[in-house]
């Protein structure tokens, strides 16, 4: 199985996330802001009990959800502005002992991104985006969540929840 680690959304925001993606048919992973990618992680649950670890020694911190932006004309995204979830992606970088990502880390929140197989209109999504999420909002990060993917190609689903110092 291939496995990421990301931080909830608000309900009420991940909701709003939802409803856009639905209008335009995008259907993928549960809204999220991506700390280790999957091609990160090893392929077995074994790097758990040292992600545990790490979160027992992380207080709780603040994350902001910005304003929209894009990678290039493939994602649009919204901005994450949060120091604690900086420190969490290299505690846990450092305690997996990973390689560190090329192009560095870039805290985002995605709503849509384009595929091959199904092009999406990222400036008519930008539009009603502006309108249905921004302003976005500051929330506390409790804990963090683990996503599998149960078989090639479905979607990543949560698969465990490990909660941070309190």
């Amino acid at each position: 199985m291939k496995y990421f680690i990301g931080a909830q959304v608000p309900e009420n925001y991940k909701n709003r996330i939802e409803m856009l993606r639905a209008e335009f048919r995008f259907f993928t992973t549960e809204p999220h802001i991506t700390i280790i990618p999957p091609p990160s992680l090893p392929d077995e649950d074994s790097f758990i009990s040292d992600i545990i670890n790490v979160c027992r020694s992380t207080k709780a911190f603040k994350i902001k959800l910005n304003e929209l932006g894009q990678f290039d004309s493939r994602v649009l995204y919204v901005g994450v502005h949060s120091p604690g979830l900086i420190d969490l992606y290299e505690n846990i970088f450092k305690a997996l002992n990973l390689p560190k990502e090329k192009r560095g880390y870039t805290p985002h929140l995605t709503i849509v991104k384009q595929r091959h197989n199904k092009p999406v209109d990222i400036e008519r999504i930008k539009k009603m985006a502006e309108t249905k999420l921004i302003p976005a909002s500051e929330y506390t990060l409790n804990s963090i969540t683990i996503y599998h993917q149960p078989k090639e190609r479905f979607v990543y689903l949560p698969y465990m929840e490990i909660p941070l110092k309190d």
